[in-house]
């Protein structure tokens, strides 16, 4: 099961707060939500990448390139200060903490659960 963007791109238009990709041409956002899949597929299987969750992830990540924090965390800053203040960086959180509640979600319920699906040959 690959993604299929216009499931994604619709629940991004239905929601609040994504503004930020709403802006963006057809083609941009196209990029936007394959780099998110890419993100998510790296540390999870396919099954649990759904349009909500690639959708929180796309946004997750235009955030932190808007801010230019995830400038940083790509670097391994784990800390910095600015003049009055300072950050501190989770330099291990590559993945949205919504989408990841979700996918945590969906795995602990395919654990009680017990059942699986296969196929015969």
């Amino acid at each position: 099961m690959t993604y299929e963007f216009t499931l994604v791109d619709s629940y991004l238009h239905s929601i609040e707060y994504t503004a930020i990709y709403q802006e963006k041409e057809e083609s941009e956002r196209q990029k936007l939500v394959f780099t998110a899949y890419d993100r998510l597929s790296t540390y999870f299987d396919e099954t649990y990448l759904t349009p909500k969750v690639i959708g929180l992830q796309t946004i997750y990540m235009m955030e932190g390139e808007e801010e230019e924090f995830a400038k940083f965390k790509r670097h391994g800053v784990n800390s910095m200060g600015l003049k009055g203040m300072s950050f501190s960086f989770d330099i291990t959180q590559h993945v949205s903490p919504d989408a990841l509640t979700i996918i945590q979600r969906a795995m602990d319920a395919e654990k009680k659960s017990g059942a699986r699906v296969g196929r015969l040959i």
